[in-house]
């Protein structure tokens, strides 16, 4: 497996380059990021829709919650991007004996509370019209040995354009500690509930800002 490898100058220059890049491709960033207490550390889970969902992460956390960032990638893709290990990716390579050592090594990340993970449990790229969310449990199950170790932070993030040439980013957020071990099924579960419910929240806003423009 490929470790994580953080550098301050790939983390400098990334960064700068992706709020750039961001500030061109899209109109604004709505939303609001939860306060989270740096004692134990964070399993961040996220929808996953197209190449951006590995940006918006990262520039909150370096803008909001301030904590060493890692986020797991097939290690297929981050073979063909290895400066992305600068900015705290690993690597899994699913159906390989290496798959325990990707385990682990995320177990081994959890221990230290001051870091954030990122995990897609999704396992791929899902059209953004896809509204079930089907976890592929096999990492969730290590970060579910934590117990009451770690925060979950469940996200989702929508794209709208209104009236706009751009895209608006919405990004929503929960978080949800357990005092006994959950299962990944009970996770995903979880997470569903999450996703759906904040979908609805989005489509109501959508749809008051449409009532709100025609009134003008």
């Amino acid at each position: 497996m490929l470790k994580a490898q953080h550098h301050w100058f790939i983390q400098l220059f990334f960064g700068w380059y992706f709020r750039f890049t961001f500030r061109r491709q899209f109109a604004a960033f709505v939303g609001e990021m939860p306060v989270l207490s740096k004692d134990k550390a964070v399993c961040w889970l996220s929808n996953h829709t197209s190449w951006w969902d590995g940006i918006w992460p990262l520039l909150l956390n370096a803008k909001y919650v301030k904590r060493p960032f890692y986020v797991l990638m097939l290690e297929k893709e981050l073979q063909k991007r290895q400066y992305l290990r600068g900015l705290g990716a690993f690597s899994i390579a699913p159906g390989s004996r290496s798959v325990v050592e990707s385990g682990q090594y995320l177990v081994d990340l959890l221990y230290s509370p001051q870091n954030i993970v990122l995990l897609y449990p999704q396992g791929q790229l899902e059209s953004m019209h896809e509204h079930q969310i089907r976890f592929a449990p096999g990492m969730l199950r290590y970060a579910c040995q934590q117990n009451d170790a770690i925060y979950w932070l469940f996200s989702a993030f929508f794209l709208d354009f209104g009236a706009n040439s751009k895209a608006t980013v919405y990004h929503y957020h929960q978080v949800m500690t357990f005092e006994i071990r959950p299962s990944a099924e009970e996770i995903s579960r979880l997470y569903q509930l999450f996703y759906d419910e904040q979908r609805q929240k989005q489509i109501r806003m959508v749809h008051m800002q449409h009532k709100q423009t025609k009134a003008k």
